[in-house]
């Protein structure tokens, strides 16, 4: 018995769809001269004649409208079991790279709604300075990466936004006298406040000594706040206990940073965005939502809703090309009900996007 390669089927339908061979592989990504090749296969595995030499380059043959009926079926079961896989892997473990900042931000809230939930998705979290979080991402090492470039996002960024960031010292802070050094708290080498802080400085020609480093926002917090030094911290995720100082000539005025979102294969856009809502989240409606997102119910519906609609699609034209085949007809009435469920689960959804229930 011979096999068909489901892409060399999904060639046929596809040229079928758009009328030409050339169209086909511009939606596919290969040549015309590759799509030739596929269906001169395609009519040797099978021993017919496809298209009628007669007509256009895409008039199908009594065989050709036979063998697409059932390519379009065959389509349609591979689609809906790669469907139904991605679904159940959205659940399972997340290998998320994020900073230290954003982490103490987002976890506490995203993990207590996850609990509430009974999710099944796990974490594994990293947390560490941006161009190292890049390098674990484009070795395979993250799903998922939130990270901090200076001038622009680094290649392969889904999602990105700019973070204004301030200077920051504890409640009590005094006056900073130019006549001094001024004292430094700040994240390991490589971080982008540090970076940015130093930088202005130099630019400003103002004397500066690092006087503490930290890897975690609990120690930046910890000297920050006993007035031992001041940092720099983008404005929504700085602890309370800290004071946002005004610019001034002994403070100099610091840049933005870009913050994106990086993806393997793995991780659809939909979760990318409800990282992104959950770091912008200002109230639990909008985190439990966002965290649910995350989990990949919203995907998962939708790849429900994309499922039925191919299968519609498929009965439709079953019933269209083949009326005096044996197979399942679709009749007005089923149609209209389906149709009908279809658009009712889209307006469900819309609806629980809102409240925050999916």
């Amino acid at each position: 018995m011979r096999n068909i390669p489901t892409d060399i089927l999904r060639a046929f339908v596809t040229i079928i769809d758009l009328r030409g061979y050339t169209r086909a592989g511009d939606r596919l990504g290969r040549s015309q001269p590759a799509i030739s090749l596929q269906m001169k296969r395609l009519q040797e595995l099978l021993g017919v004649t496809l298209f009628d030499k007669d007509g256009n380059d895409t008039q199908l043959t009594e065989a050709g409208e036979i063998v697409a009926g059932y390519a379009r079926r065959i389509l349609a079961l591979n689609d809906e079991m790669m469907l139904r896989i991605s679904s159940r892997n959205s659940s399972g473990k997340m290998r998320l790279g994020i900073p230290n900042d954003y982490a103490d931000h987002l976890l506490p809230t995203l993990m207590s709604d996850l609990k509430i939930d009974s999710t099944t998705l796990s974490f594994d979290v990293v947390c560490d300075v941006s161009h190292e979080l890049l390098k674990c991402l484009r070795s395979g090492l993250l799903d998922v990466a939130v990270a901090m470039t200076s001038e622009g996002p680094a290649e392969g960024a889904v999602i990105t936004w700019r973070e204004p960031i301030s200077w920051y010292g504890a409640r009590n802070n005094q006056k900073n006298s130019s006549a001094e050094p001024l004292r430094i708290v700040c994240y390991p080498e490589g971080c982008l406040y540090r970076r940015n802080m130093l930088g202005a400085l130099q630019r400003d020609g103002r004397s500066f000594e690092i006087v503490y480093s930290s890897p975690s926002i609990s120690g930046i917090e910890a000297a920050v706040s006993t007035d031992f030094g001041v940092t720099a911290l983008a404005n929504r995720l700085a602890p309370k206990k800290l004071k946002r100082l005004e610019e001034s000539k002994n403070l100099p005025k610091l840049s933005d940073v870009i913050v994106g979102i990086y993806l393997n294969n793995k991780i659809d856009l939909a979760q990318a965005e409800a990282i992104a809502d959950l770091i912008d989240a200002q109230s639990e409606h909008a985190v439990r939502g966002a965290a649910r997102s995350l989990q990949g119910e919203f995907s998962a519906n939708i790849n429900e809703l994309i499922e039925e609609i191919t299968q519609l699609r498929i009965l439709v034209e079953s019933t269209l090309d083949f009326p005096e085949e044996e197979i399942e007809f679709l009749e007005n009435a089923q149609a209209r009900d389906r149709l009908a469920a279809v658009k009712a689960k889209l307006l469900s959804l819309r609806e629980g996007a809102k409240q925050g229930k999916i």
